[in-house]
Parts: structure tokens; sequence; C-alpha cells
């Protein structure tokens, strides 16, 4: 209930069922009980019969107007454009109809509001902080990167943190206890949104929502052929995790954590996406996501140096980009296996010839991996069906399952 209510909060418009059904993700007990709460939820959905339907909301045949919560008419939706809330004679079916309005659903049309988010705690001037806990503990909130890098220089065991989404399950289900811990949420250099000529610059404390949201703002506005990896970021995500974990986890903490599992990392492999290092000094370096990933939750980057972003090239024309996972579950599951694929085509005559491709696996090995002989078959060859067969009999041999495989469910068969 209180993820609709956060919903219909921040929604300017009538949700769809979708987006309905996206905000409950996150909700993982489905009691028996849990339909008629869906089917309830559904009233606050704006939807027209008549796309998949003979019939609309709006009944030709009378005017009358059928209700989406009883499929009977009603005259909660009675109201012509005009303000008249009857037909008369024979112009019945001529009058056009008002949809209900979505004050009459979120309660706006109440005296008694809502209490808003308090303004003094958006007004309140934002200072850097310097706690101590017990054992030890300290925890700090700099405003500035010039600052992390230095906090960074003194404590370079120190765990950085954006939704604690990671450390706050070390610490409380793993007994972990980390002595510095570094909340970089409000700092400008690790939260910016580029879009350019060459593709997004991405900073590492940008959170999974946001980044989700800038994807379909640029599938929208950008040519299509540029926008292949941004719609594969934007369905991997649908499935990533629920809204409430989305909306504080960062593209940088799970970079870094460098899980095995991690349904991402092997899209920003895949996709050519480039990590834009800093060290305390304020030296910068980039390197492909590609070789960023050293081992088992083991990354290219020294205890004096941070992620500060990540670029993700536009697709190129003939550049395809895709996801893919497989879990016990749909929603906010971690993966059995997942993957990221990119091939690039170039016309040759009739033909269509591969002239570059990657396939990343995540779940079958200590990191995310990279099908390099397979790559390697398929550059330069046509594009074809007898190409996938042939390239499915190298990808056996290159893609090893271990019977301990992060994934575990690894099948033997002799």
């Amino acid at each position: 209930v209180m993820s609709m209510y956060a919903l219909l909060r921040s929604s300017q418009t009538p949700p769809s069922e979708e987006q309905i059904e996206e905000c409950l993700a996150g909700n993982l007990c489905r009691c028996t009980g849990y339909r008629p709460i869906v089917d309830a939820f559904r009233v606050f959905a704006k939807t027209d019969n008549v796309l998949y339907t003979n019939t609309s909301s709006l009944d030709s045949r009378g005017g009358d107007f059928i209700c989406p919560s009883t499929g009977k008419p009603c005259s909660c939706g009675s109201k012509t454009l005009n303000d008249t809330n009857t037909c008369e004679g024979g112009n019945a079916g001529s009058n056009r109809y008002e949809p209900v309005s979505y004050s009459e659903i979120d309660g706006s049309k109440y005296t008694e509001k809502e209490l808003i988010f308090p303004p003094e705690l958006l007004l309140r001037k934002l200072t850097p902080l310097n706690l101590n806990g017990s054992g030890g503990l300290k925890w700090f909130r700099p405003l500035k990167l010039e600052h992390v890098l230095e906090l960074k220089e003194k404590y370079p065991d120190a765990k950085f943190l954006v939704g604690n989404t990671e450390v706050g399950i070390e610490t409380r289900l793993k007994r972990i206890q980390y002595k510095v811990l570094v909340s970089v949420t409000h700092v400008p250099e690790l939260n910016i949104l580029k879009v350019n000529d060459d593709g997004i610059e991405i900073g590492a404390a940008i959170r999974l929502t946001e980044l989700l949201q800038i994807f379909r703002k640029a599938a929208i506005e950008r040519a299509a052929h540029e926008t292949s990896s941004c719609k594969a970021f934007i369905e991997q995500l649908k499935w990533f995790a629920g809204t409430q974990i989305k909306n504080v986890a960062s593209i940088g903490g799970n970079i870094c954590t460098a899980s095995p599992i991690s349904d991402l990392n092997p899209l920003w492999m895949a996709s050519r996406a480039m990590f834009r290092i800093i060290d305390c000094k304020g030296n910068i370096r980039t390197t492909l996501a590609e070789n960023f990933f050293l081992g088992y939750r083991k990354v290219d980057l020294s205890s004096n140096e941070i992620l500060l972003s990540v670029l993700l090239p536009w697709t190129r024309p003939l550049e395809y980009v895709k996801e893919f996972k497989q879990a016990h579950r749909r929603d906010d599951d971690i993966a059995i296996v997942n993957a990221g694929m990119r091939v690039c085509l170039q016309e040759k005559g009739d033909a269509l010839v591969v002239s570059d491709a990657s396939i990343v696996y995540g779940g079958v090995a200590p990191l995310s991996l990279s099908a390099r002989k397979t790559k390697e078959f398929l550059i330069g060859k046509n594009w074809s069906q007898e190409l996938l067969q042939g390239s499915l009999k190298v990808l056996q041999a290159d893609i090893f399952l271990h019977e301990d495989a992060p994934g575990g469910m690894v099948e033997i068969f002799e």
C-alpha cells in the first residue's frame, strides 16, 4: 500500500498498469491475498479498452460510461466537455466525453490535504559531516571532490558508499566492521550527467533511477541507431531491483563491488563503456570496462584511486546491443546467468559482414567473462544462421562452466 501511495504522490499523471506493477516489484511477499490488492490498484491506472477490445470505456451505443472498476454503466465519467451531465435525445452518440479527472482519484479535490515534504529540509544548507560511532567508527560526508580525495589519501581502506545497499548487508548480516565510511552522495563531480556528441557521461554516484531516466530521455531524443545500448540498459534495469533499491543504489557501487552476477557489468563491457578513474593527486586515467574487472570482486583500482564517471558511447549504424537475464523469479532476483551482447555489421554488396562484436556473460565465472574466442570467430564473417550455429560450437569451448559457478545452476550432461 505504501509503494502505491508513493507512486501516486510522485506522479503528475495517472500511472499505467505497467508502472503500478513496477512500483510493487520490490514487495517480495506475495501472499494469497495479493491479487485483490493489485486489482484494487488498477482503478488508478489510465486505460482505455478500445486498445484491446471492441468497446471503449465510453460505450458508443448509448453514450453510457463503462466504469473500469465494475465493468458496468455508471455516471462517474458521464461529464461531457461542456460540463453537462446528461445526453439529449439523438445527440447522445455525438457528444465527446471528458475522461475522469485525475484529481478525482488522487484525493486532491478534498479539503484535507496530505502534508508536503518539510520546506525547511529542502532549503537547509548542506554542510560537511564528521561523525564518530561506536567501536571507533568514523563517518564522513564531504561535499567537494577535493575533500573526497583527501579522505582517500588519509584512509586508503575507507569504504565509499551512496545507497548503503551493499555495505549495509555486509555490516548487518556478515558482521563485517569498517573503521571509516565515506558518503559521497552530495559531491557534484560524482553526480554529473552529460549528454554530448560522443555519448553520455555518468557520474559514479548517480542512482539507478536517475540512470534509467536519462536513458529513456536519450532513447526519445536521439537517433534510433545511437541508443541501442540505452535501450538494453532500460530493459535490464526493469528486472535489476525494486524501485526502492534503484532510488538509492549507485552505478559506481554496483561496478566497483564487481559481483560476478551483476546484471549491469556485462552490459558496460559489451557496450564499449569507458571508466574514468581519478587518484588522490587529481590525475585522471581512462580504461575500458572490459579491462576493469580482474577477478572475484577485484577491479583495476589502486588504493589511492576512485571511480569518477562512466562514458557510454552512442551505438553506430548497424550496431546492436542486447541484454539477457535468467533468474528464478522475474522481479528483483539475482541472476542464474546474464549476458550483454553487441554486434556491429557492415554492408558488403548484398551481404552483412560482422565488423565488431562482444559477448560477455555473468554468473559463469568469478568475474564477468568475455567470450573472446567467439568474438574472434564472428568478426569478418557473413551474418547468417550458419554463422550462429558455428559460433555456438566455439562458445561451448570458450566458456567453461565449473561446478561452483556463481550462478549456482550448473548441470553437466554426459
